[in-house]
């Protein structure tokens, strides 16, 4: 089992790690974005996690710095999964090559232990592109004895031949999110179908979920919640925790003071260990997830009591 650390969450995420590392096998840091030159960029915040997480955690975990595809600049909102930046990454061999280059410098710079490629929404015309790249940057990474991790949406053609050597990871999340109504964020029919899927894989891949979860809104916006910002939601309302059975998750309504519904569902450890025990059951194993900060007691119990291989 491995985890990341998200940099908006420093101090709670690097606490939530330390109450659960012994069934951690290797942390990732969330991570690094792009500036406006199209280099890698990473925030005051992502420095100090990535500089504590190797204090705190060198000698005994794997420490992975996560590269993502946002576009953040100065005077613009930011993109986040740039499908056009990825293209002018990946469009051809020199720049490729630039690319590259800039990832080395980062690891130089940092001295981490792993690099994890977090690409988002590859466009179909740069996916075989992608793959070269995926090749080209873990033969670059091995010289430097350095470790390469891919993530991968469910939505990725997974017949297309992925190069070995790098490790891979699938999302299982969100089924429902800010695009959709009230629900949970992986359910047991998803995970059939996703299970499906990857079995066109020529890889083995880990299989990552989602902790924490949404409340809904009537008439409003959707609020992503932490497992412990859900859990002390469902305290002060008085609400009836209920567990649904397609999915595991906890789900609760309550009204307002100003007479406006509410509706929360969430993943508790009871939900994680059965997502994790189903995907197993169809021997998949390896499990990461999104994301450490704000778990509860007893979910950074039952991570540290996961053993590792």
């Amino acid at each position: 089992m491995s985890i990341w650390l998200p940099e908006w969450q420093n101090k709670s995420a690097i606490e939530d790690v330390k109450n659960s590392q012994h069934g951690l096998q290797d942390i990732r840091v969330f991570g690094a974005y792009f500036n406006s030159k199209d280099e890698l960029l990473l925030t005051e915040n992502a420095i100090d996690m990535l500089q504590q997480t190797q204090q705190q955690f060198n000698d005994s975990h794997h420490v992975i710095l996560t590269l993502i595809n946002d576009y953040v600049t100065d005077n613009a909102p930011s993109v986040q999964k740039d499908s056009t930046l990825l293209h002018r990454l990946l469009q051809d061999s020199a720049a490729r090559q630039k690319h590259i280059s800039n990832i080395l410098q980062v690891v130089d710079q940092y001295q981490v232990d792993g690099i994890e490629i977090d690409y988002e929404k590859v466009a179909q015309e740069d996916l075989q592109k992608y793959v070269l790249f995926l090749d080209e940057l873990y033969q670059a990474l091995s010289k430097k004895e350095v470790t390469l991790h891919v993530v991968l949406e469910p939505r990725f053609p997974f017949n297309v031949k992925l190069p070995d050597g790098p490790t891979y990871t699938v999302m299982a999340y969100n089924v429902h999110g800010y695009h959709s109504g009230p629900g949970a964020k992986a359910t047991f029919s998803f995970l059939n179908d996703l299970v499906k899927k990857i079995k066109k894989s020529n890889q083995d891949l880990a299989i990552a979920f989602a902790t924490g979860g949404f409340k809904w809104v009537a008439q409003g916006k959707t609020v992503a919640l932490t497992e412990l910002e859900a859990e002390q939601l469902l305290a002060e309302t008085n609400a009836v925790k209920q567990r649904d059975k397609g999915s595991g998750a906890v789900y609760f309504t309550y009204v307002d003071d100003s007479n406006v519904s509410h509706e929360v569902w969430y993943a508790d450890q009871e939900t994680l260990e059965k997502w994790v025990k189903y995907v197993q059951k169809k021997s998949y194993h390896d499990v990461v997830l999104w994301r450490a900060g704000g778990l509860g007691e007893r979910t950074l119990q039952w991570i540290g009591e996961q053993t590792t291989n």
